[in-house]
């Protein structure tokens, strides 16, 4: 029997008429409500894992100074036992992979599949262990961010005088980039794509997730869609990754392309005492420039890199910060070389005044990000000096026309009617935009589930030229 990758039953579940239970504001209620509970186990599980099994060092790392109580030390010293085992399975199968995929070990195509399986098996009880450390997130002990908030003195010196055109401006060169061999997904041919990331602001290794039809000649030219996902998302690191399922697994077996990035700070880029995003949180709002910036420039890379494959058409889309990222290229591609450029863009609950939203969204206010830009000194008067930067520029760096904005009505996130008239000044069609009667959470479910969305990515993919656009009153 083949091998084969598998769609989670979680996302069958929430794409099943059962799943339209959660199009609620009431369920969104709840949903924002265990933000800050999954947060700080995520914080508990990144001190965890410099820690090791260490109850003192553990602490230490989470900043707990005073004594605590004898049985909950010995809950931690068994949940830091338990993640050590599960951090020690994770690099020995990641280990086995990396030799796999990108080194010179014969295998084949079933036994790479079957490995990817465990790896990610593996990378879900490590990176995400919420049953083994949910019983610190009421106890006090963690905080949900780690921050370390630049001085707004020093920020504003560091990037005051630099224009957005030169920090979202084009790769400064061309990177080889490197694939890695497949993988068999339901329906696809799945790969990762490598190449060293431009260094000015984050210097690793950018990763992307690919996704193309099974039965697909690797030689054909394949429309390509490069979309970013949202905060804090692990990526291919652990099972279930939404992005993954409602566009790369859903899109590729119809014929096209789906390159999934990895933003910087996530997934396979995390960084060692941080939790996949924490960082972007915790420096705020430099690390936030930072991002964007790196991200950016990396969709052009992979654009260009796409178009060499012989893609016909490129677009670029993205959901929350993956959206944002989007905005800003639909900003600043006309900058960039033509074959770096998308030839369309879709941004899905996204925000094009990032400078506003640091002091004026539910998800900042949950995460304490507010509370530590104001501790620091940072007010939204200071955070104008470097605002250029973290705002969409006053015109499309692409045609408008080819400019397809989703959002919630309700979104108190990134709020969306701010956003909305950014893309109503650069001249985006008024039947270019999806709307819907809900919050941030509730774009998420309506993009998984409906096939609106669905139409819309395959129209613009097939004909990228033409204001093809849902309606704008569209519903489910």
């Amino acid at each position: 029997m083949e091998e084969r990758l598998e769609t989670p039953l979680v996302h069958k579940v929430l794409t099943s008429p059962l799943g339209r239970l959660f199009q609620s504001r009431l369920f969104e209620r709840f949903k924002t409500s265990t933000v800050d509970t999954e947060f700080r186990v995520l914080r508990a599980r990144a001190a965890a894992d410099l820690a090791g099994t260490d109850v003192d060092a553990f602490l230490d790392e989470l900043g707990v100074t005073g004594p605590i109580d004898e049985s909950l030390a010995k809950k931690i010293k068994d949940a830091l036992a338990s993640h050590a085992d599960a951090t020690s399975e994770y690099e020995r199968v990641a280990a086995e992979w990396d030799d796999l995929f990108w080194g010179d070990r014969e295998s084949t195509l079933d036994e790479r599949t079957r490995l990817e399986k465990e790896r990610r098996e593996a990378g879900t009880r490590w990176i995400s262990p919420q049953k083994t450390f949910k019983f610190l997130s009421k106890t006090g002990l963690v905080d949900i961010v780690d921050f370390d908030v630049p001085d707004p003195s020093a920020a504003t010196d560091r990037w005051e005088s630099r224009s957005a055109e030169e920090v979202y401006g084009p790769p400064q060169n061309h990177p080889d980039i490197e694939t890695s061999r497949t993988m068999r997904g339901p329906g696809t041919r799945e790969y990762l794509v490598r190449f060293p990331s431009p260094p000015q602001y984050v210097d690793d290794t950018a990763y992307a997730r690919v996704y193309e039809p099974f039965e697909t000649p690797t030689d054909r030219a394949l429309p390509t869609l490069v979309f970013g996902t949202g905060l804090a998302m692990a990526c291919d690191a652990i099972e279930y990754w939404t992005e993954e399922e409602y566009v790369g697994r859903s899109l590729a077996p119809r014929g096209y392309r789906v390159i999934l990035p990895i933003p910087p700070w996530h997934g396979r880029r995390e960084i060692p005492g941080s939790y996949t995003g924490e960082p972007y949180l915790a420096r705020m709002p430099e690390s936030a420039i930072e991002l964007y910036a790196t991200q950016a420039t990396e969709i052009a890379v992979l654009t260009e890199w796409a178009r060499s494959c012989g893609a016909p058409t490129v677009g670029v889309g993205g959901i929350s910060l993956g959206g944002i990222v989007t905005t800003l290229v639909a900003s600043h591609a006309d900058t960039w070389p033509t074959e770096c450029r998308p030839d369309f863009a879709v941004p899905v609950a996204a925000s094009a005044r990032v400078d506003d939203l640091l002091f004026d969204s539910s998800l900042t206010e949950i995460l304490g990000v507010t509370d530590a830009l104001q501790a620091t000194g940072w007010t939204p008067e200071s955070m104008e000096d470097i605002g250029h930067l973290l705002r969409a520029s006053d015109s499309a760096g692409i045609d408008p026309q080819r400019i397809y904005p989703v959002g919630g009505l309700q979104d108190e996130m990134t709020h969306y009617q701010p956003t909305k008239a950014v893309f109503e000044e650069w001249g985006v069609p008024s039947s270019n935009f999806t709307e819907w009667d809900c919050g941030h959470f509730g774009v998420l479910l309506r993009v998984m589930r409906t096939q609106q969305f669905q139409h819309l990515l395959t129209t613009v993919l097939d004909t990228p030229g033409q204001s093809t656009g849902l309606d704008a009153t569209a519903r489910l």
